[in-house]
């Protein structure tokens, strides 16, 4: 129930987001899990409004992220992602993420953020399929499948995917700890 706790998840949204696919990983990251999820927003404490009309509030700005507070990144789709992928300081932080090497997740529209942050060269990756050009476009190899994952990049296609997709991430995160002290013990050793 608690297997996320204490692990810091970046959610980025704006108006118009696919209800469906912020609210269900919200709902299994940090109720099911305990992970402490931030919504970040153009502006801070800011409602913002889904396709079907679900709201939730904005608990930082964009200008305010920074890759070392989180451990995952998280975008869902609609039409979410095309507006907020014009803001600078947002590329800037999903551009910096991926050199983390921390799990980013993206359903349906999301992606259309990291095409515009240009992280998908030489990748697979999925999204909604009126975007395939646009993925393939961005130097991805498009896959039709309910999820791909392709290093620290976790993909779905759409709201009926959402089983795979939490899933993912949530594995993702289970064992990215494991990872880690496995790293440090192979680096106390040399």
């Amino acid at each position: 129930m608690d297997e996320l706790k204490g692990v810091k998840i970046c959610f980025i949204a704006d108006d118009g987001f696919e209800d469906t696919e912020l609210m269900y990983p919200l709902l299994r990251l940090k109720y099911e899990c305990g992970a402490d999820v931030t919504i970040a927003g153009v502006n801070k404490g800011e409602t913002i409004k889904g396709k079907m009309g679900l709201v939730v509030n904005t608990d930082m700005t964009f200008k305010e992220l920074k890759p070392e507070k989180f451990d995952a990144l998280v975008i869902p789709g609609g039409q979410s992602p095309d507006h907020i992928r014009i803001y600078p300081e947002l590329i800037k932080f999903v551009q910096n993420f991926d050199k983390t090497g921390k799990p980013v997740a993206s359903i349906c529209h999301g992606i259309q953020v990291l095409i515009t942050a240009k992280v998908l060269e030489g990748r697979k990756a999925t999204g909604w399929k009126s975007l395939v050009v646009d993925i393939e476009n961005a130097g991805a190899k498009y896959v039709d499948k309910a999820l791909v994952m392709d290093g620290q990049y976790i993909f779905s296609r759409q709201p009926s995917d959402l089983g795979y997709f939490c899933d993912a991430i949530i594995s993702s995160l289970v064992k990215a700890p494991k990872r880690e002290t496995e790293k440090r013990k192979i680096a106390i050793k040399r």
